[in-house]
């Protein structure tokens, strides 16, 4: 884990977002919290996050409307979905926009902060391919 991943809570529970912040912060990630989907939209336009963690259900824009809404820029970002109403056709809308990760509340803390920490690795792996590909002379 490096002390510059930098991770994105979207969310509107106050609780949850401290915790989860406090528990992440912990570890040694940078954590910026906000509280809808307009906030997300700002932040993102000025930031990068290795993840970003969103609840479906927020006070101006459907979560999985907000992955749609995201740029486009930033496609090593790895996103994940909160949510407290679990559905398939929530989970295949969240999948078809880009979600990479579903999580149903009340979820663990633990929990979240080990699919924070896969999504992660997952990433970093890719990373490691695509710059290693890259790298090969061309005639090997």
């Amino acid at each position: 884990m490096k002390k510059t991943d930098h991770i994105l809570l979207v969310d509107d529970d106050d609780v949850l977002t401290e915790f989860l912040g406090v528990l992440l912060r912990g570890k040694g990630y940078e954590v910026t919290v906000v509280k809808s989907g307009k906030g997300a939209l700002r932040k993102l336009k000025d930031n990068f996050y290795a993840v970003i963690l969103i609840d479906i259900k927020l006070p101006d824009i459907d979560g999985i409307e907000l992955i749609s809404k995201m740029p486009r820029a930033e496609p090593d970002m790895r996103k994940g979905v909160l949510t407290g109403n679990p559905s398939f056709d929530n989970v295949q809308k969240a999948l078809k926009a880009g979600a990479h990760d579903y999580l149903v509340k009340p979820a663990k803390l633990d929990e979240i902060v080990k699919t924070i920490e896969d999504q992660i690795k997952i990433q970093q792996t890719e990373l490691k391919a695509r710059y290693k590909t890259i790298s090969l002379p061309a005639n090997f």
